[in-house]
């Protein structure tokens, strides 16, 4: 995945698509069926300081991971649970990853969101989101496209 891809204008703003939304949720339960694990908490919806939905899920071997979805540029992506006031997440790979794909969903490796950020990869966003951008200041492509922005 290449950081243009995603960093479009609206991608780092909390975004409904109730659509999308039951699309990405069918993919969780689907991909918590093929590889054993279960979901473990309701959907949170993007909100004020939070741009992305977000659902708890247990993997078979009893790893809790949140599942992670940015309905503005359709991307999926899984982390470790946190401390709700943390604000970089530790991001791991999609359990079944391959469900999501098939449903028409992008789907971002742990090693691709970690990848650094410049201002050049800012470029297509809005204008308020680079401000927003050069307040917080990202480190990271996962920390840009799933933020905790106030």
């Amino acid at each position: 995945m290449e950081i243009v891809d995603v960093a479009q204008a609206g991608a780092t703003r909390p975004h409904h698509d109730p659509v999308a939304r039951a699309v990405w949720l069918a993919a969780v339960h689907a991909s918590m069926r093929a590889s054993g694990g279960t979901v473990t908490t309701p959907v949170e919806e993007p909100a004020a300081g939070r741009n992305c939905y977000r659902v708890g899920v247990r993997l078979r071997d009893g790893v809790a991971v949140g599942l992670l979805f940015n309905a503005a540029a359709l991307l999926v992506a899984a982390a470790e649970p946190q401390d709700h006031h943390a604000v970089t997440l530790t991001f791991v790979n999609v359990p079944a990853g391959n469900l999501f794909s098939e449903a028409g969903l992008r789907v971002a490796t742990a090693a691709e969101l970690i990848q650094p950020l410049g201002d050049s990869d800012l470029r297509f966003l809005t204008e308020d989101e680079r401000r927003d951008a050069a307040y917080h200041r990202p480190d990271r492509l996962g920390n840009l496209l799933f933020n905790w922005f106030d």
